[in-house]
């Protein structure tokens, strides 16, 4: 079940208002109104979110099979001290926090895992499982606004690939931590917005890969209209500016583009990967045509790329990470 938030009220931080008459379950006849249809796809309909992706069936598969793509790259579900900060769930319930939860696999797996744990995922539409388990809640809410929960609510805030429905990352921040109690989690994952070579490689992308560059960079730049600048690797100097976690850890992770990669595991990795930019590169077309390219440079666009991505060996995402801790 999806539920969805319609007072602007805060809660008490022991009951969750789970039951709350502001906290209503969205039935059946009620999903049409969260989509709209344009150029033969499913995409959100509220307008003042510049997120540019589809939300139908094609996308929500793209989005499952990166949660896979970075759960076997990291090797986990998470990155940083989160059995410490969720252990001990006994004396006060513990309350996790999954911002843009899409199809919301990220919180339905943590939740196998921490069994006493509350799971709540945001996201814009009601594109989660209808049936999650007893301790998962999916809830519609447009993250750029503020959140129903009291002061010092949540215990782990995580934010996976979110840059696409965030103009403003410093003020998500300052919610973040107003949600956060002292000691809380707060982890961000963002693959970034461009394709390079693995560490070691001394092949140029602008002479090897020039058309998977090109594609970026006009993406980018179709982003940016939407206020929508890369910011994946800007983020740990954002928490710093903050002032109120402590200093974040970073880590990056390269995602193999094809099967080039020695490691099996990689290599399907690379596979699956390789996919989910295929789809990617379908899923922007219709940002693109907004931005007035016409069908001929697209389709131009989008073919080099693809020719790049799947014939260049040693191609990789940029996975950046980091965590800290509320102070």
């Amino acid at each position: 079940m999806t539920f969805e938030y319609t007072e602007n009220m805060l809660h008490d931080e022991d009951d969750a208002s789970d039951a709350s008459s502001d906290v209503t379950e969205l039935e059946e006849y009620d999903f049409p109104d969260h989509f709209f249809e344009r150029d033969g796809r499913l995409f959100h309909s509220h307008g003042s979110l510049p997120y540019p992706l589809p939300a139908d069936g094609p996308e929500q598969a793209r989005l499952n099979n990166i949660h896979k793509i970075l759960r076997d790259t990291v090797e986990s579900h998470y990155l940083g001290p989160v059995t410490e900060v969720l252990g001990d769930a006994r004396t006060r319930q513990k309350r996790v926090l999954d911002l843009c939860t899409g199809t919301g696999r990220w919180p339905m797996d943590m939740a196998r895992l921490f069994p006493r744990v509350k799971i709540y995922g945001l996201d814009i539409v009601p594109i989660a499982t209808r049936r999650p388990l007893r301790h998962v809640q999916f809830e519609i809410h447009d993250i750029t606004k503020r959140f129903r929960w009291s002061n010092g609510t949540m215990d782990f805030i995580h934010a996976r690939n979110i840059g696409l429905a965030v103009t403003n990352y410093p003020e998500l921040l300052r919610e973040v931590a107003r949600l956060l109690r002292p000691g809380g989690l707060f982890f961000s994952g963002e693959i970034g917005r461009t394709i390079d070579f693995a560490h070691g490689s001394s092949f140029d992308l602008a002479r090897q890969a020039p058309h998977a560059r090109s594609f970026f960079q006009v993406v980018n730049r179709s982003l940016e209209l939407r206020h929508l600048a890369p910011i994946a690797d800007r983020i740990p100097g954002f928490i710093q500016q903050c002032h109120q976690f402590t200093v974040p850890t970073i880590q990056t992770f390269h995602i193999p583009v094809g099967d080039w990669h020695s490691n099996p595991v990689m290599r399907r990795v690379g596979r699956m990967y390789l996919a989910a930019l295929k789809d990617f590169a379908e899923s922007l077309k219709p940002m693109l045509r907004e931005a007035r390219m016409t069908q001929h440079e697209i389709d131009t666009l989008v073919t080099g790329f693809i020719e790049d991505i799947e014939h260049v060996p040693g191609l990789v995402g940029v996975y950046h990470t980091a965590w800290a801790r509320k102070l």
